[in-house]
């Protein structure tokens, strides 16, 4: 059954620029991207372009975002992989190293 990745990219990219949600919908949206990042190469042009928008908006936002997430996961302490950069926003702030 193949599933229906522009779905999943439509929440995701509605999560990651919404502050006024749940940090815990932010936390599953990041979980959707980790699936997304598995099912890349599944993924169509358009939907690999539309990921990257969505993704650009998470790095456009990454202060608010890491402070709206930050009050229920520790990015200090994550142990996902560093491909899955979206776990690590706390590289991502300004002044901290890249």
């Amino acid at each position: 059954m193949e599933r229906d990745y522009a779905d999943l990219i439509d929440t995701y990219g509605s999560y990651v620029d919404d502050n006024e949600i749940s940090p815990f919908e932010t936390h599953y949206a990041f979980h959707i991207r980790s699936t997304l990042h598995q099912e890349y190469e599944h993924l169509s042009y358009e939907q690999k372009r539309d990921l990257e928008k969505a993704d650009s908006v998470l790095k456009d936002n990454v202060v608010k975002m890491h402070a709206h997430l930050s009050k229920i996961y520790d990015f200090t302490s994550s142990t996902k992989p560093d491909d899955e950069w979206w776990w690590h926003l706390d590289m991502f702030l300004p002044g901290e190293e890249k």
